[in-house]
């Protein structure tokens, strides 16, 4: 609400810092990043929203920024009745924005836990591996232009992450975002193979110096096994070492199954996917991947059905588009 769009990707972050950090409280089961966003921006009966994700409460509010200072009003909602649980406003300076994530998502969790039953809540729940904000704006910002999944965003988004550790040479979670830029560049075909390789190893390097512990970090090992080294064995094995520090990080679980699919173990891979859909049930990306795996294993009109979800969510899907077509080739139905 800040009627700056510069600033629209960082109160996505924020947003999303605040999803994580509730994501690490035990027995709290958390939608992902992908199915909570669907609803950003948009006057939806909080009713309906529960039916959608399946969800008992939704944590809802603004973000205004204005002359270095923030403002972030929040309301818990129960998603039965409307009834509002809790709401409180918060007024900060801008860099105080590290504590006061932490601080909503500890508030928020507590009154959970006060409404709903026990929960088990550590002192601090959000972490964020730089104190700088300068640094952590750059950060979010490429993070904005990655999840564009285009070439030239991907480069953008490069170029935010290394001013972000110019700023600050510490911040482990921008190098690990290098590490998955450069892999993923690399295994497109579209910069020199050894040299993308090369800089995505000592990237994500240099970020496990710092924190070797991070479920990104892991996952970005993962990254490369797979993606890029063909491994498959390590690429599984660090993306189960990433749910066991992240278990809602469901683009894990849609790894995994990816996994799978590449070596021909099907049911094991639509199990994973599963799980990634009960995470984040508004994702396009897992239910093209659940059509693809239907597909591959020749159940076209399951793969049909999940191909529909997936455009549903999202119409421009072109891979969806394309795998739909195959499976009515396949069933040799030109009627469609």
């Amino acid at each position: 609400m800040s009627n700056d769009i510069d600033n629209d990707y960082f109160c996505d972050g924020i947003t999303e810092e605040i999803i994580n950090a509730l994501t690490k409280v035990k027995g709290l089961k958390v939608i992902a990043r992908t199915s909570s966003f669907v609803f950003k921006n948009n006057n939806i009966d909080v009713r309906h929203i529960g039916n959608q994700l399946s969800v008992a409460t939704v944590l809802e509010g603004s973000i205004r920024i204005f002359n270095k200072r923030i403002r972030i009003n929040i309301q818990l909602v129960r998603t039965n009745d409307g009834f509002q649980v809790w709401s409180q406003n918060f007024d900060r300076k801008l860099e105080d924005i590290f504590e006061l994530q932490d601080e909503i998502s500890l508030i928020t969790a507590d009154k959970i836990r006060e409404n709903f039953g026990h929960l088990d809540i550590s002192k601090h729940i959000s972490i964020i591996g730089t104190k700088n904000i300068e640094a952590y704006k750059l950060y979010l910002k490429g993070r904005a232009y990655q999840l564009n999944w285009a070439l030239e965003d991907y480069i953008e988004a490069i170029n935010c992450y290394k001013q972000s550790i110019a700023i600050d040479a510490n911040f482990y979670d921008a190098y690990f975002a290098l590490s998955r830029s450069y892999g993923i560049l690399s295994s497109w075909g579209v910069i020199e193979k050894n040299e993308g390789e090369e800089n995505a190893k000592n990237y994500l390097n240099q970020g496990l110096q710092i924190n070797s512990t991070s479920y990104l970090g892991h996952f970005s090992k993962s990254s490369l096994s797979f993606w890029n080294d063909w491994n498959y064995n390590k690429g599984i094995q660090y993306l189960n070492k990433t749910l066991h520090k992240n278990p809602s990080y469901a683009i894990a679980y849609e790894g995994i199954a990816e996994i799978y699919m590449a070596t021909n173990q099907l049911d094991k891979a639509l199990s994973n996917i599963n799980k990634a859909i009960e995470i984040s049930p508004l994702s396009a990306n897992h239910y093209f991947t659940k059509g693809n795996i239907y597909f591959l294993n020749k159940a076209y009109n399951k793969a049909i059905d999940n191909l529909n979800e997936c455009l549903r969510i999202d119409p421009n899907f072109t891979l969806a588009i394309e795998t739909k077509l195959a499976c009515f080739m396949f069933l040799n139905d030109s009627s469609q």
